[in-house]
């Protein structure tokens, strides 16, 4: 299922023997997209406030319920390491969450589940990201950090980062909703995170690998709706992408 990310923060997070919080944000990899943190917020139960936890811990958000159950202990969060969620997080930091909850290397998603990768019939781009200091990885962002900021096709502004579509199976970031008020009205455009050529982290800009025309005239995308099986061949076939599980 897909979910906005918005639409999951304040979520109630319940553990396996009491509640620790709420959904304060999502750290993805910049590299392929992929969810690989969720920042709870802990209210007054902990006094550190935030805490991560490990995606291949969570369940799926139960909409009827309102609660996102965590296949965790109160104590484990309660004994995770302090983290400071204003800035990136840097692999010596995702290290010691790592070992704190005891996850071999990689993008931790839930065990079973097939890895998805996005296969191009054309060839794109390969996304710039940030490293740490050391060179050692790629530093992990908060969603949060490119909400709202300016968005740019190979020739021209197309508007700003709105939202994200989170495909909660495989927790990884499917679209980007994007807002433009020069263009249309009351309809929404997605972008793919293929779409997408680098982040200039010092101008607060997405740059994109297409045009201005591409994004105008992608398949408009209704936010009460859902993106099925029909929309999502329709706006993959447009961009020339598809989706390989492996």
């Amino acid at each position: 299922m897909l979910w906005n990310a918005s639409a999951l923060n304040g979520y109630p997070i319940k553990a396996n023997d009491g509640q620790v919080g709420t959904v304060a944000g999502l750290i993805y990899d910049p590299s392929d997209w992929a969810i690989r943190w969720l920042v709870a917020d802990t209210g007054d139960w902990l006094s550190r406030r935030q805490a991560l936890l490990p995606i291949s811990a969570l369940g799926q958000p139960d909409p009827e319920s309102h609660l996102l159950p965590v296949n965790l202990t109160m104590r484990q969060v309660e004994d995770c390491p302090d983290i400071d969620t204003s800035k990136p997080l840097s692999p010596a930091t995702e290290t010691l969450f790592r070992n704190h909850y005891n996850i071999s290397p990689g993008p931790g998603r839930l065990p079973g589940n097939d890895a998805i990768a996005l296969a191009p019939l054309q060839i794109l781009p390969v996304v710039s990201v940030a490293r740490d200091t050391n060179g050692q990885g790629p530093l992990l962002n908060s969603l949060s950090d490119i909400t709202g900021i300016s968005i740019e096709a190979t020739d021209g502004d197309v508007g700003h980062s709105e939202d994200f579509l989170i495909d909660t199976a495989l927790w990884q970031v499917r679209y980007l909703t994007v807002h433009s008020s020069r263009w249309w009205t009351g309809e929404t455009r997605l972008i793919s995170p293929q779409s997408i050529e680098w982040v200039d982290w010092a101008r607060s800009i997405i740059h994109l690998n297409v045009t201005c025309q591409k994004v105008k005239n992608s398949p408009p995308y209704v936010a009460a709706d859902t993106a099925d099986g029909a929309f999502e061949e329709l706006f993959d076939t447009y961009y020339g992408i598809r989706w390989v599980r492996r």
